[in-house]
C-alpha cells in the first residue's frame, strides 16, 4: 500500500510539472528571452518568480527550463538504457571472452564517478549540448550493463532456454523472446532513476559551464546566473530554479524506488 501511494505521490508531481511545462509558456505573453524594464525586482503579481539581471521573467524561463531539462533527461536515458541493454543482454546471453571483456571495462568505467567520467568524456568531444547528452549517457550505461547482465545470467539457464537452443533457436530469438522480457522490470526502475540523476548531471554541468550555456533557460545554468547576485539579497534568481530541480529529482527518484519494489518479485509484500 505505502509503494503505491509513494508511485501516485511521484507520478502525481511529475504530471503537475510536466503539464506545467507544457502550457505555462503558452499562456504567457513574454518569451524566455524577452526582456522588461524592470532588472532585479522580486516576486510580484506580474512576475511571480521576479526578474533577473538582464530584465528576464523568470517565471517563464523556468517553465521553458523544466522543458528543456526533461528533453535531455529523456534523451539521456534512450542512449543509456538502449546501449545498456543491448551490451547486458548479449555478454549475459554469449559469456565467455566477450563477456570477461566487458565486465572488465564495465568495471573500470564504474570505479570513476558517473559525473566526473561524463564531464571528461564532454570536454573531449565538445563543449556543447548535443557532446553532454552524449557523455552523460556514455556515463550511465555500465551501470545498465551489469544490472541487465546479471540477470541474464540467471536466466540462461532455465529449462524454457535450454530447450529453444535444443531444437535450435538462433541466439538472437533466443535473446529477444526470452532474455529481453525477463528484464523489463528491473530496466524500467533503473531507468526512472537515470531520469532523476540526468536532471541533476546536466544541471551540474551547466551550472560550470560545460553543455547548455546561457541564454538559453536551463535550470542549472539559471542557478549560475544567480549565484552572484545572492550576497546582495536578489535570492530568487538562483533559488526557484533551484527549488524545480529539487521537485524534479524527487518526483524521478520517487517514482523509481516505487517501481523497484513493485516490479522486483522477490521483494516482501
Amino acid at each position: 500500500m505505502g509503494r503505491n501511494q509513494s508511485l501516485l505521490m511521484g507520478s502525481g508531481l511529475l504530471a503537475l510539472l510536466v503539464v506545467a511545462a507544457l502550457i505555462g509558456p503558452a499562456i504567457s505573453s513574454s518569451g524566455a528571452l524577452d526582456t522588461t524594464s524592470a532588472f532585479l525586482t522580486g516576486p510580484s503579481v506580474s512576475h511571480p518568480f521576479g526578474v533577473d539581471g538582464v530584465g528576464r521573467d523568470i517565471f517563464v524561463r523556468v517553465l521553458k527550463a523544466i522543458r528543456l531539462d526533461l528533453g535531455i533527461a529523456l534523451a539521456i536515458c534512450a542512449l543509456g538504457t538502449f546501449a545498456g541493454v543491448s551490451i547486458g543482454l548479449v555478454a549475459g546471453y554469449v559469456g565467455g571472452l566477450f563477456d570477461l571483456t566487458m565486465m572488465r571495462l564495465v568495471d573500470i568505467a564504474m570505479s570513476v564517478p558517473a559525473f566526473i567520467l561524463a564531464l571528461i568524456t564532454a570536454l573531449v568531444l565538445g563543449n556543447n549540448a548535443r557532446t553532454m547528452i552524449y557523455a552523460i549517457a556514455l556515463a550511465y550505461t555500465p551501470v545498465m550493463i551489469r544490472i541487465v547482465r546479471s540477470q541474464v545470467v540467471s536466466l540462461r539457464e532455465l529449462p524454457m532456454v535450454e530447450t529453444s537452443r535444443a531444437i535450435g533457436t538462433p541466439a538472437w530469438r533466443i535473446i529477444l523472446w526470452h532474455m529481453l522480457p525477463n528484464t523489463y522490470s528491473v530496466v524500467t526502475a533503473q531507468s526512472t532513476l537515470f531520469l532523476a540523476w540526468a536532471i541533476l548531471d546536466t544541471a551540474a554541468m551547466s551550472f560550470i559551464g560545460v553543455g547548455v550555456r546561457p541564454p538559453t533557460p536551463e535550470l542549472g545554468a539559471m542557478i549560475s546566473d544567480g549565484v552572484q547576485y545572492i550576497v546582495s539579497g536578489e535570492w530568487w534568481i538562483a533559488t526557484f530554479p533551484g527549488i524545480f530541480i529539487v521537485l524534479l529529482v524527487v518526483s524521478f527518484n520517487t517514482i523509481g524506488d516505487a517501481l523497484r519494489d513493485v516490479l522486483d518479485p522477490t521483494s516482501l509484500r
